[in-house]
């Protein structure tokens, strides 16, 4: 077709003069930077507000508290595999970092900054490191990154100024992770789409009980006290449940109902300040950071009932009915049937009223039903009564000074309570809700006025409390098996159930002996760290016995996927394959899903009618000042000052935290090693209220990061503010200084400051001393001295640890015995003293005794590697092979060494696992610090599956890198000569 001629038409003036315009603005345009972030354009930080800047030039807005930033990194490994390392981080970033980080930031975007600063981190790390050490051969399973790998990666953020808030990570095969979504599936995501229900056809029914404890239960089960719950087992799987530190209710049951711990769902205190009216309230459920079961279950199309969960106030709006946590108190005493129950105490709000005919109040209450769980006269039960029906004592103290001095009306809330939970709780389960749940928060408050009166009977129980209480604990377990029953019944055929308790409670001769279980701020020292679980029904395997302890971070992946759902995989827990029937396991692969965060609708509350439900919360606050909870308001203690509003809660709702919420956080990550979060918490915990403790622990966080001034600074601010703080913190002060900070020298000199506080105290003394003469050489004083300090306190850990060391050089360290039994009848919970015992016991060939030892220690601080190692060894000389590699395995994950891949390795050799045993040798090679050795396990195992070529050439291999190593060499000329190749031996270092 021939060109035609195009004519010029003129413009419209208005479009022209458009034209004009933007030509004369083309060097310019105009960005917003919000609130709350930073931006960069052209290598300039921008603050907050409108700015102009070059269009053609690239910017950045970075917020300042951001995320969770998702990827994916994949690293090869030298065998050719791929391991694929996801990550979910949440940060917090100043904009004079943005300033800094310009240039790389500029180039390739904050998340491409922040990826690379991860990779950086991880390059160094061997690939096989990342991993779950030797999982089986072609497992799609994937795993926690090991510590190793995120104090890596959160080391390298905070030396590039960024503050992790949260870092999640998993590694595995690339077929272990569900993709992340892109294009399509994204944009649906961002709307709240939430994944399809694999519908399972199971009807849930979970039973939460507050303290329960197999030691207490076992014997109930032999002599026929517990039916129910006998029945449950014979058709089930039980086992132990391994909670953590802080050991206290509302962390422990938020984490079962959301599957993550205290520093992302929040609530991490008893009780929290409304910044409004400046008053102390109970944590509210408009604290959670997370979604909960209830709401994850709501938006997939399920239904849930949950009874009196902790932190459930007030109840969210949800697909079926919350009960919240004041239900007990609401309905404790009698009430005109024409007032209804306050607003936010359940959803649907009309919920209580419509089932008031089945709810009792302490007035209906039978003498009968109280003689069932206590020794009671008539006259005191009608006083008792009297007692509980009239209204709350409030903030004076009176009503829990009652409880504890007289438990009677302790006793009768605790059964209202329980039979009104019982009621709810089956009404719900007839209405065949996908899951319902019930707390129970009986059996830890009997435990905690009663347990000291258990048989035998302690010293700090009266004889005559003994005579009238010795049964009370006892009774209540059998009362709460019927509890139980009337749940089951009403459930009928079909439910299956998941019974848990958030920790356990020392009984026997583990009680403490020395503090009363309600003792202010103690009763956490009469808690066990494993409680129970159990599963029975439709889907679970009959009459099994968990073989390792699950956790309370399994609890919600188990429930998610029982019922069709994926699990999350920023929940840190397991689906417990192990108690699930076989069939319905090879019926149902696990399903994964990035976050249920972010998706399905917003979070809605049953608003509180006008001053809400005040005398509720006065009351569940005074019962926690009766079992020593929490205290009364403590002197200089802030009341609506010092609100964290950094960390707001969910919703937007305002309320402040005080110390302990704080302290509680720091507690959290003290045991996870997370030294650099936990010392941020301690001293938001100090802007609140100062207390000796707090500076004890900043002390211990700071040296764990080898920050000994800032260690001493905190000792010696905390010394000087509180001349009641344990003079205890001079002997680490001491010890601090002997370790370098100011030597010799400087040590006597603390010693001297603090003398007079010191000399008060028994054997501390001769224990500050002992140190010196150590570092001055004199071990035989020093030994005399940590001698004499143990018999005036055998729980003193460093004056037991440098005697230990003493007397094992000189071949007595069986003399360190007595001396550790000694201190363990004080205090059960030293770890350091169960792991040296267990070593005695094992050196003298008590093996069973040194297991329970070890199995001690390691349950006392899981995140020791040291102690699983050490069990490890015991469980192998044992010759329990799948306990043994199953305790090397978790001592890798936690701090990974050539010896312990090692140690593993030959585990699975004597097992007949050999692809499994090759692995681990590899990663021991990996990890560098084995000289020879791992060249030497992969060759012989090579060779013994037959594999000659490849173990000759891994036999090479490593003598090129280790040519003085005499038995690889040997091993390598053996082959050689049995092979009959002419290939020459490689020369020994030095030869022509």
């Amino acid at each position: 077709m021939p060109n035609r001629a195009r004519s010029f038409r003129p413009l419209p003036l208005g479009f022209a003069a458009l034209i004009v315009l933007v030509a004369l603005a083309l060097p310019f345009s105009i960005i917003r930077v919000p609130e709350a972030a930073a931006g960069l354009a052209g290598g300039r930080v921008l603050d907050p507000g409108w700015h102009v800047k070059r269009p053609l030039s690239r910017s950045h807005i970075i917020p300042l508290r951001g995320g969770p930033i998702r990827f994916d990194l994949d690293r090869a490994t030298p065998e050719g595999a791929t391991i694929r390392v996801r990550l979910a981080l949440e940060y917090t970033v100043t904009p004079d970092v943005v300033g800094r980080q310009a240039a790389e930031i500029g180039e390739r975007g904050f998340e491409g900054f922040l990826r690379d600063t991860i990779e950086r981190a991880l390059n160094p790390l061997p690939p096989s490191t990342l991993i779950a050490p030797a999982a089986p051969a072609g497992s799609a399973r994937r795993a926690v990154l090991p510590r190793a790998a995120l104090d890596a990666i959160d080391g390298a953020l905070r030396a590039n100024g960024i503050g992790p808030e949260r870092l999640e990570a998993s590694a595995g095969p690339p077929g272990a992770f569900a993709l992340i979504p892109s294009g399509a599936e994204q944009e649906l995501a961002a709307r709240g789409a939430m994944p399809e229900v694999d519908r399972t056809g199971m009807r849930l029914l979970l039973i939460g009980l507050d303290g329960a404890d197999w030691d207490v239960i076992d014997p109930l089960l032999r002599s026929g006290r517990m039916p129910h719950l006998a029945r449950l087992i014979g058709e089930g799987a039980r086992g132990r449940l391994r909670s953590y530190d802080p050991m206290i209710s509302p962390l422990l049951w938020t984490t079962m109902v959301t599957g993550v711990g205290p520093d992302r769902h929040r609530i991490a205190d008893f009780q929290a300040i409304d910044a409004a009216t400046g008053r102390r309230i109970p944590i509210t459920s408009r604290f959670r950071g997370v979604k909960a079961l209830w709401n994850i279950l709501g938006d997939a199309g399920l239904t849930t009932g949950f009874v009196a969960w902790w932190a459930s106030y007030p109840a969210e709006r949800v697909s079926g009915v919350q009960v919240s946590n004041l239900v007990a108190f609401e309905t404790l005493r009698p009430r005109d049937p024409s007032v209804p129950f306050s607003g936010g105490i359940a959803f649907p709000g009309d919920y209580l009223d419509g089932i008031r005919h089945r709810l009792i109040t302490a007035a209906d209450l039978t003498y009968e039903e109280a003689r069932r769980v206590m020794r009671i006269e008539r006259g005191e039960f009608e006083e008792a009564v009297a007692k509980v029906i009239r209204l709350p004592g409030g903030e004076d103290g009176a009503l829990n000074k009652q409880m504890a001095q007289n438990p009677a009306p302790l006793v009768l809330s605790i059964l209202t309570g329980s039979r009104n939970y019982a009621a709810i709780a089956a009404d719900l389960a007839s209405r065949s809700y996908d899951l319902t749940a019930v707390y129970f928060e009986g059996i830890d408050m009997m435990g905690h006025r009663f347990q000291h009166c258990m048989p035998p009977r302690l010293s700090i129980c009266p004889e005559e409390d003994f005579v009238r209480f010795r049964d009370s604990v006892t009774s209540f377990y059998a009362r709460q098996d019927d509890l139980i029953g009337t749940i089951l019944e009403a459930a009928g055929p079909g439910a299956t159930v998941l019974i848990v308790s958030d920790h356990g409670f020392k009984s026997g001769p583990g009680r403490p002996t020395d503090v009363l279980p309600f003792t202010t701020q103690q009763p956490v020292e009469w808690h066990d760290e494993e409680g129970i679980i159990l599963l029975s029904g439709p889907g679970v395997r009959r009459g099994a016995t968990l073989a390792e302890p699950a956790t309370l971070f399994d609890v919600a992946p188990t429930i998610l996927h029982l019922l069709g759902l994926p699990v999350a995989e920023d929940m840190p827990g397991r689906v417990l394959a192990d108690a699930l029937d076989p069939e319905f396991a090879r019926a149902r692969a696990e399903r994964t899903i990035a976050t249920y965060e972010g998706l399905g609708s917003t979070r809605e509350f049953e608003a509180p009618a006008d001053g809400g439900a005040r005398e509720a919360e006065d009351e569940l606050l005074a019962n926690l000042r009766a079992l020593g909870y929490i205290g009364g308001d403590a002197p200089g203690e802030p009341a609506a000052e010092g609100l964290d509003t950094t960390r707001p809660p969910a919703e937007g709702a305002s309320f402040g935290t005080l110390a302990f919420y704080h302290r509680n956080l720091a507690i959290y990550f003290l045991k996870r090693r997370e030294y650099a979060r936990a010392i941020d918490e301690l001293l938001a915990a100090n802007e609140r209220q100062k207390l000796p403790r707090t500076y004890q622990l900043l002390s211990q966080a700071n040296l764990s990061l080898g920050r000994e001034q800032e260690s001493i600074a905190a000792l010696h601010e905390g010394l000087e503010a509180f001349p009641a703080m344990d003079p205890e913190a001079v002997l680490w002060l001491v010890r601090i200084r002997l370790r370098g900070a100011g030597g010799a020298a400087a040590a006597a000199r603390e010693a001297s400051r603090f003398a007079d506080r010191t000399a008060a105290h028994p054997g501390l003394d001769d224990a500050i001393r002992g140190l010196l003469a150590w570092e001055a050489g004199d071990r035989t004083t020093a030994a005399s001295l940590f001698r004499r300090s143990l018999e005036a306190d055998p729980t003193r850990v460093i004056a037991a640890g440098h005697l230990y060391s003493f007397l094992e050089e000189q071949g007595r360290a069986i003399e360190m015995e007595t001396i550790l039994r000694r201190g363990l009848a004080k205090d059960d919970r030293i770890d350091e003293f169960h792991s040296m015992l267990g070593v005695l016991e094992a050196e003298t060939g008590r093996l069973e005794e040194a297991l329970a030892s070890m199995r001690r220690a390691a349950k006392l601080d899981p995140y020791n590697a040291r102690f699983a190692g050490n069990l490890a060894g015991v469980l192998a000389r044992l010759e329990r092979w799948e306990e043994a590699a199953t305790a090397y395995r978790r001592s890798a994950e936690l701090e990974p060494s050539s010896e312990t891949f090692m140690m593993l390795g030959s585990v699975y050799r004597r097992m007949g696992e050999r692809e499994r045993a090759l692995a681990a040798f590899r990663q021991a090679r990996d990890v560098g610090e084995g000289a020879g050795a791992p060249f030497l396990g992969i060759a012989v195992l090579l060779s013994e599956m037959g594999r000659g070529d490849d173990a000759l050439a891994a036999a090479r291999e490593g003598l090129d890198r280790h040519p003085g190593d005499r038995s690889l060499r040997s091993f390598y000329e053996k082959m050689l000569r049995t092979r009959r190749t002419p290939e020459s031996v490689p020369d020994r270092p030095g030869s022509g």
